[in-house]
Parts: C-alpha cells; sequence; structure tokens
C-alpha cells in the first residue's frame, strides 16, 4: 500500500498534458536509424503536391520514414505539425481539438481560436471548427507539411467528408500527408486529375536487396553473404517487420541455412517466430512485462509500475528498448512509449491465452489510473476492456458533465451509451443529465424533451432515486436547470421565466455554474415579458458566478441577453456597447469564430445594420453564419436571417433575400420553433410592401393567417404581438386603403409599445402614423409627428428601419431639413438637425432613390475575409453550386457575396473581378 502511494504521488510526469503532447510529435529516431534516401526523395516529391497519401500494412515503416521526413525538413525551413490518431479520435469535436493543438504545436499562430472553440464549453459545430482551422491555414505564410498518422482509425464518416473539404481549399504552402494501414476512405479522384496527389504504398516502403543487407546485419548484430539476404528479400518482399523479426530470430540460431529454409516470411511464419524465437526465450518476468503491458496503447513507467504492482518498470522499458523488442518513444523527454502495432497485437493475442483474470485485473487497474489523472476517454475504454460495466457506468457519470457541459464530446457520450446497458443508465442520473444537456443544446428537443420527463418523472419517484448516486436535492436542480434551458431555446419564454424564477428561489446557493445558467434564462425570459429590469439584475446575478467559476462562455451568454435587452427596448446604442463588451469577453479566450462569438456577431449585425454601418454588419453575418442553423436563441437565429435578407435586398437581390427567409422559415419548421418561421413569414410580406407590390403582400399574408381571408376572422398567432408583425400588418391594412380603420389600430400600438417601454417600436409607429397623416392631407400635423418620431429615434440610433419604411418618409425629412423656419409649428420641432443630415446621408443623394443606392462605394478594395476565399475557389473555378457547399451556405447566399465582390471591385463578371483581383494583389 505505501508503494501505491508513493505511485500515486509520482505524477507530474504523466499529467494530461504530457499525454496530448506524446500524440503531437512524431516518435524519437534511433541513432542507429537505417538511411533510405530512395524513399526519402519519394516523400519529398511529395511537397509538391496538395496530398501525400501512404498506405501500406503494418510493418512496413511508415510512422519511421514520415519521422525521418520531418527531421528533414526542418532545415529547409519547412514545419511539420505532426499527430498520432487512435480509435477515441472518432469523436469529431476530439479530433478536431487535436488536430488544432498538433498544428498550434508547430506554430503557435495556428489553432488557436479553434482550441479556444471546441475547448469553450457546451458545443461546437464541426464545420465552424474545420471553418475556423481554414481561416488560419489561409493566413499563414510559410511552408507548412500537416502528417496524420494512423488514419485508418478514424472511421467517421463526417469527419471523412470534412477532411475532403479541407484538402480542397488548403493554399498552396500547405501540405496534408494522411498515413494509414488500408486505402484511404476519401474521394481523391479529382486531386488524381488534377496532379495534386502523391500516392505510395507498400513497394515504395519495402526495403531493396541492400537496404535489407544493412537492416539485417544491424538487428542480427553479424552480416549474412548476399545468396542469404537475397533469399529472406525474397521471402519477405522487403516486409521491414519480417526482415527485423527474422534478424532477431537468426541472432539466437546456430543453424542459418536452416533457419533460412524453413522461414516462408508471412504472418503466420513471422508469428511462430515470435512466440519461439523472440518472446519465450526471454525471461518469465520479462516476458509477463510484455504481455500485460501490451494492453496499453501508451504506457510510461509510473502506469506500468500501477498496473503491475511493480516498481522497476522504468529498468524494464529500458532492457526492452536495449533489446530492440519493437518499443518506440513517444516523447523527447522519454517518458511515454508505445508498441509497435504488429508486436502489440501478436503481445495481445498471446495475452488472451493467460490463465484466469489476470488481464481483466490489468483493465481495471489501469482504468482507475486514468480515472485519477482525469482522463476520462482512457479510464472508461479500459473499464469496457475489463467487462465491467458497472464500473464503466460510474466513471461514464463522473465525466459527463464535465465532457457535454464544459468540453462538448457529445459523440464520445453518445458512443459510451450504447455500450451501456439502460439499466446501468436509468440507475446513474447524472449519465442522463448529460445526455438531456446535449440533446438539448444539439436542438434535438423532441429526445430531449422524452429524457427530461422521465427524468421528472423517476425524482418524483423518490425510491426511484439512488442517494447513493447522487444527492436527490442537486439532481433536481441540474434537471430543473436543463428544464429551464430548454423553455428557453423551444421558443417558450413565459415558461422559462417562472421556471427559472423558482429554481433561483429554490436553490440560493447552487452550484455556480447552474446558477449563473439559470439567471442567464430568467434574463432571457424577462426580455421577452418586458421585465426589463429585472433581466438586467439577473444578468448581475448570472455576471458574479461565471466570474467565480471562470466560465467566459456564460459571460459571453450575458452579454448576448444584454444585448437582446437593449434591443428589445430600442436602445441601438446600448446595444452596441453590449456587443463590443462581449466581444473582447469572446476574443481574448474563445476566438470570435466560435459559438460564443456567432452570438454576440449575430446581433451585432442587425445592430450595425440599423445603425446603417452595413460593411461591418456584413462582417458579422459572415462571421455567424457558420453557427446560425445549429445553436442559440431564436432571437440569435433570427437576428441572423432578417439581417442577411435586409442586406440582400439593399443590394437589389429580391429574389435571394426572398429564399433567405425562406430557408430560415424551413428552419423553425423543422426544429419545430414556430415563432422563428412566423416572424420570418412576416419579413417576406414586408419585402414585398417595399417592393411596391401591396397585392402581393396581401396574398402572402393571406396564405400564413396574419389577415382575415374574404369573410373569415385572421387565427389569432402566437406571435402575433411580435413588433414587425405589428408592423407588417398596420403596414398592409393602410396599402389596402382601408380608411380611418387603420389609425385605431396604429394608435393601440402605439400606446402598447409605450406602456411595455418599446422605445424603438414607438418611433418606427409614430413615424408611420406620419407619413400616413401626410398622405391623409394633414400636412402640419404629420411633421410634429414626424419630429415626435425623430427624437426618438435620433435618441436610441435608429436609421435603417426608418429609411426602408417608406420613400415618403425621406422627402418628409428632407423637407424638414431644409425649411424648418417655413413650416407651421416649427418651433415646436425639437428633433437635431445634424440627425436629419444623417438620415439624408445614410439613403443616398436621391431621397426618392434608396432603394438602389448602394451601400457600399463601388470600387472599393477592402473585401472581407471570406469575400478573399470567394475570389480563391473562384480561381480555383468553382460554380456556384460547388461555393455553396464549399462554404456551407446557400446558391443565393453565394449570389449576394458575388454581388458585393463585384461591386467592391467595379466589375460585372467573375473573369473581371478575377483580372482586378490580380491586378490589386489580392490573390
Amino acid at each position: 500500500m505505501a508503494q501505491q502511494r508513493a505511485r500515486g504521488r509520482r505524477s507530474a510526469e504523466t499529467s494530461a498534458a504530457v499525454l496530448v503532447e506524446a500524440k503531437l510529435a512524431p516518435p524519437q529516431l534511433s541513432a542507429r536509424l537505417l538511411a533510405r534516401p530512395q524513399l526519402s526523395s519519394l516523400l519529398h516529391a511529395g511537397l509538391a503536391q496538395r496530398l501525400l497519401s501512404v498506405t501500406a500494412p503494418a510493418g512496413y515503416g511508415k510512422t519511421t520514414a514520415l519521422a525521418q521526413f520531418a527531421a528533414q525538413l526542418e532545415p529547409l525551413g519547412i514545419t511539420t505539425a505532426w499527430l498520432s490518431l487512435d480509435a477515441e479520435d472518432n469523436d469529431p469535436l476530439r479530433f478536431m481539438r487535436y488536430l488544432a493543438a498538433a498544428l498550434h504545436h508547430a506554430d503557435a499562430r495556428l489553432g488557436r481560436n479553434t482550441l479556444a472553440q471546441a475547448d469553450g464549453g457546451n458545443m461546437a459545430s464541426l464545420d465552424a471548427l474545420v471553418t475556423s482551422l481554414l481561416h488560419d491555414l489561409l493566413g499563414h505564410d510559410r511552408r507548412l507539411i500537416l502528417v496524420l498518422d494512423d488514419f485508418h482509425l478514424v472511421q467517421h464518416e463526417g469527419l471523412h467528408r470534412k477532411l475532403e473539404w479541407l484538402i480542397a481549399h488548403l493554399p498552396p504552402n500547405i501540405g496534408l500527408v494522411l498515413a494509414s494501414r488500408t486505402r484511404l476512405p476519401l474521394s481523391v479522384s479529382q486531386l488524381r486529375l488534377r496532379g495534386e496527389l502523391l500516392e505510395l504504398d507498400a513497394v515504395h516502403f519495402g526495403l531493396g536487396l541492400d537496404e535489407a543487407a544493412d537492416f539485417v546485419g544491424r538487428v542480427s548484430g553479424t552480416p549474412l553473404d548476399r545468396a542469404q539476404v537475397q533469399t529472406l528479400h525474397d521471402l519477405t518482399e522487403g516486409w521491414i517487420a519480417g526482415l527485423q523479426l527474422a534478424s532477431l530470430a537468426l541472432r539466437g540460431s546456430d543453424d542459418r541455412r536452416a533457419f533460412l529454409a524453413d522461414f516462408s516470411g508471412t504472418d503466420r511464419d513471422i508469428t511462430d517466430y515470435l512466440g519461439e524465437q523472440v518472446l519465450d526465450s526471454l525471461r518469465p518476468d520479462l516476458r509477463a512485462f510484455l504481455l500485460r503491458t501490451s494492453v496499453l496503447d501508451r504506457f510510461c513507467a509510473e502506469l506500468c509500475d500501477e498496473v503491475l504492482d511493480r516498481d522497476d518498470s522504468r529498468a524494464m522499458l529500458a532492457e526492452v528498448q536495449s533489446r530492440n523488442l519493437f518499443l518506440s518513444g513517444l516523447d523527447r523527454s522519454r517518458t511515454w512509449f508505445r508498441y509497435h502495432h504488429l508486436f502489440a497485437d501478436y503481445l495481445r493475442g498471446r495475452a488472451r491465452e493467460l490463465p484466469g483474470d489476470a488481464m481483466l485485473a490489468v483493465h481495471l487497474r489501469a482504468s482507475d489510473w486514468f480515472h485519477r489523472h482525469k482522463l476520462p476517454h482512457e479510464a472508461v475504454r479500459h473499464a469496457f476492456e475489463a467487462h465491467d460495466l458497472e464500473r464503466a457506468a460510474d466513471l461514464v457519470a463522473s465525466f459527463s458533465g464535465e465532457l457535454v457541459q464544459h468540453r462538448g464530446e457529445h459523440a464520445t457520450l453518445l458512443g459510451w451509451l450504447t455500450r451501456l446497458p439502460q439499466a446501468l443508465v436509468h440507475a446513474r442520473p447524472k449519465i442522463r443529465t448529460g445526455h438531456a444537456w446535449s440533446l438539448v443544446l444539439t436542438r434535438r428537443y423532441p429526445e430531449a424533451e422524452q429524457e427530461l420527463r422521465a427524468l421528472e418523472a423517476a425524482c418524483a419517484d423518490s425510491g426511484a432515486v439512488d442517494a447513493a448516486v447522487d444527492d436527490e436535492g442537486a439532481l433536481r436542480s441540474v434537471i430543473e436547470m436543463i428544464r429551464c434551458v430548454y423553455w428557453a431555446h423551444t421558443g417558450e419564454p413565459l415558461l422559462a421565466k417562472s421556471r427559472s424564477e423558482a429554481w433561483l428561489r429554490s436553490w440560493p446557493h447552487a452550484d455556480a455554474f447552474l446558477t449563473g445558467v439559470v439567471a442567464n434564462v430568467l434574463a432571457s425570459g424577462c426580455c421577452e415579458s418586458d421585465a426589463f429590469e429585472q433581466g438586467i439584475q439577473a444578468l448581475a446575478v448570472a455576471r458574479r458566478a461565471f466570474e467565480e467559476c471562470r466560465a467566459d462562455y456564460g459571460l459571453a451568454w450575458a452579454s448576448a441577453l444584454a444585448m437582446m435587452i437593449a434591443m428589445r427596448r430600442g436602445d441601438q446604442h446600448e446595444a452596441m456597447a453590449r456587443a463590443k463588451a462581449g466581444i473582447a469577453i469572446v476574443a481574448r479566450s474563445l476566438g470570435v469564430a466560435s459559438y460564443a462569438g456567432s452570438m454576440l456577431t449575430l446581433l451585432a449585425a442587425e445592430v450595425c445594420y440599423e445603425q446603417n454601418d452595413l460593411a461591418q454588419a456584413q462582417r458579422f453575418i459572415d462571421q455567424g453564419l457558420p453557427f446560425i442553423d445549429e445553436h442559440g436563441l431564436v432571437e440569435m437565429t433570427t437576428a441572423g436571417y432578417l439581417t442577411r435578407a435586409r442586406l440582400l435586398r439593399l443590394r437589389g437581390e429580391h429574389t435571394a433575400a426572398d429564399a433567405c427567409l425562406l430557408e430560415g422559415e424551413s428552419l423553425g419548421h423543422r426544429l419545430r420553433l414556430p415563432r422563428l418561421s412566423l416572424i420570418l413569414a412576416a419579413e417576406r410580406c414586408t419585402l414585398r410592401l417595399q417592393a411596391g407590390a401591396p397585392d402581393d403582400a396581401l396574398k402572402l399574408a393571406q396564405s400564413y393567417g396574419f389577415v382575415a381571408r374574404g369573410a373569415q376572422t385572421a387565427p389569432l398567432l402566437a406571435a402575433a404581438d411580435e413588433d414587425i408583425v405589428c408592423l407588417m400588418r398596420l403596414r398592409l391594412r393602410f396599402a389596402q386603403g382601408a380608411g380611418p380603420g387603420p389609425f385605431g389600430a396604429l394608435n393601440d400600438a402605439i400606446r402598447r409599445a409605450q406602456r411595455d417601454g418599446h422605445q424603438g417600436q414607438l418611433a418606427r409607429l409614430l413615424a408611420l402614423k406620419a407619413v400616413q397623416q401626410h398622405r391623409a392631407g394633414d400636412r402640419a400635423q404629420s411633421m410634429r409627428t414626424l419630429d415626435e418620431a425623430l427624437q426618438l429615434a435620433a435618441q436610441y440610433g435608429l436609421l435603417r428601419s426608418l429609411l426602408d419604411a417608406d420613400a415618403l418618409l425621406l422627402a418628409m425629412v428632407e423637407t424638414m431639413a431644409a425649411g424648418r423656419d417655413a413650416l407651421q409649428g416649427a418651433a415646436d420641432m425639437r428633433v437635431p438637425l445634424g440627425y436629419l443630415q444623417q438620415l439624408l446621408q445614410a439613403a443616398g443623394r436621391s431621397v426618392t432613390g434608396v432603394r438602389s443606392a448602394p451601400p457600399t462605394p463601388a470600387g472599393t478594395m477592402e473585401l472581407t475575409e471570406r469575400e478573399l476565399k470567394i475570389l480563391r475557389l473562384l480561381k480555383a473555378g468553382l460554380g456556384n453550386r460547388e461555393l455553396a457547399q464549399s462554404l456551407f451556405v446557400s446558391e443565393a447566399t453565394v449570389k449576394w457575396h458575388l454581388h458585393n465582390i463585384f461591386a467592391k471591385l467595379g466589375v460585372r463578371n467573375r473573369t473581371s473581378a478575377l483580372a482586378r483581383a490580380q491586378e490589386n494583389s489580392l490573390l
């Protein structure tokens, strides 16, 4: 026991960071390594290709050759990023985390934002992570080769498809090397046709005759004559593992001729010689050491001491290495090791023949060691290998919260759940709460509802809650927290508000992270129910909680919710201030191109659009697009689609704008978010009104049920009180020329906006009233109403929603700005003249030409990163459909981007755009 306690203290060298480092560097090379100039020349030829494919069975020296290749590149000024893959890397988030870490390990400028996203808590989108990584690579100015070793272990089809996309868009200075035992599961035919692929296989990696002679002499200790080498080479066909094992056997053979006569070079013969000539010739304790440690993918002396209950593993490892028994060092300090795959497979096969439960005990001890060192994947895997499902379930329960709430490895948790019996899962509520959390945040709402109902029923039945697993009160707090988040995400703000208020009363001393989450939910509910001051107080609670537990992701949410409250009130100045504060938080730790960043940028895009900062609105939309369909509250998704559509409309792309709104509406139906669909449907009607097509707008509104059809009564709508729906219906009634009736409804809406504190909506409604009074012939009163509207608009930072509403309003503004002294009642008008000028400047020189006024001057060369990327893809010959697939957007969005690029470059087509870009050194 004393030895065990001492081993537990000796953990500095075996931290999780060291284990990660072992995956991020090629194995250490022996000073006696065989030089292979011909293979080296082939590998160097791969530098001219986008992809170098290395496929050969185990034992052909792929890893060693690539490690030599990497060492040769360094003097040439070429950086190598290395990642040794394993079976656990089939989790997309884990794969991307390690891929980013490999690039960051090679060059500190790479992968930082992607790592921040992956580690930023909750869920990270695979699309967004790949896009973020490509963004880094596109901006990298040095030659770099990325090596992914043991790629055959990655079997996740989604990762295969994303890697294909990444390969297709790599810049010329970045190369990729994939090493696999099997044929690559990727579509590489286009690369092959373009001459951007070099494929090397077992034929290239097998040793030549001279190389075999040198190699056998080194390993066996004595050289063979030419005929004997020829015999071995013919039998093994240059297979390095076969030659090495035969050489080891020759070292202990008295009759070389007899050995060579019997040796076939086949896998079975190699296995026989491993047993008879190599393994069985070792002393028993060393043989037992090899067999029992073979179940460890990677190991160090401390881990071996633990699983074998001994204290001399460091010396044993040194002896294994001195005997040339297929041991590879994984780090510079030679702390971590692994066996060659072929040797490990053989040892594991022999280990299964050991009597009793010897290997099960090794797995259990390994699981315990990894658990203590907070390495969940290895701990759980060894529990499964030990066939101890109870222990595996306990480990999954202990790791699930950290894994999904803070690291977002949902695929890992789901994979574990497929291997656990339902009875074990149901007996451990922590697993089920982790599962429910993942389902909510991945927008799998029906499944989340089912799991939450089951958990709530279990809590209601006190006998179903195992006190030994968790304290019942703590469990209820977690379930209720997830339920609060569920209501917020599914567009039920009143339920979210009431449940979160109850939660905070019931658990005033709960864990800081849970408290912060629920306080944020309360703020979201307060925003939608117009309880603004209560929402601001809730956000103060959330910030204190998240600062206490150092959760920047939660702080970013708090900033986004503060933006939503300011936007709901109509205060664009306050919303932008909150946006800047939130973006500063995510920039320092999570990266703007992250889920946290996307929440803020999608909302900020709407604010920038309102303030007529159209270029910045476009940049924010570009940053938020990869996440828009996958994450966040309804308001964030709505803001993204509305702003995209409005920018498209300003470009004159009316069809694309409508398609954008339809895309978002379809998403709302798919995710069962009726509020999203309804708001975007109302905007589709508004677009038709702005285009001067009231009849089309009426037909569409009737089809959605916004207004009555014939003698029917318009149905009550869940979002009938939404600002955008209210304005659309009022504008439609005035467009129909319905006499004085609409003024009554408009005045009612104005009173509601005043009561609820919706200052932005109030300004828009007063502006609508002023325009309609002007049309009704009451010019003096219309100017007074407009003055009242514009005072509010100036105070709260509104521009674009007034400019987009009605061309007549602009004429009235011009009149007000040009000749206020001549107006009746002008002395009562208090709107700042500077604001009037700001409005007219934003509208362009022509008061009546707002719709055609370009928001960005033609010919400017300030292209966004996304636009530059599209130019590169254009240069590669991609069409609109291929561009859409590459950018994860619709073809309509691609057309919008192309329109922007052409306008900025002052051209009208792709050919001219590429020529202008070349002239200005943009490509």
